[in-house]
C-alpha cells in the first residue's frame, strides 16, 4: 500500500482562507490585499501538484 504525501497545499489554503475570513470580520486586523492573489495561486499549485 503507497503512503500518500502529506495535503501541504490544502493546509495552506485553508489557513489563508480562515485569515481572510477573520479579517473580514474583523476579528483580525490585518490589512493585506493581496491575500485573495495569494490564496489563488496557493491552490493552482496544490492542483498542478495533484495532477502532475
Amino acid at each position: 500500500m503507497r503512503r500518500r504525501k502529506f495535503p501541504m497545499f490544502a493546509v495552506l489554503v485553508l489557513l489563508f482562507a480562515v485569515v481572510w475570513l477573520l479579517e473580514e470580520v474583523g476579528v483580525v486586523a490585518i490589512n493585506i490585499p493581496w491575500l485573495p492573489v495569494i490564496l489563488i495561486v496557493v491552490a493552482m499549485g496544490w492542483i498542478v501538484n495533484r495532477y502532475r
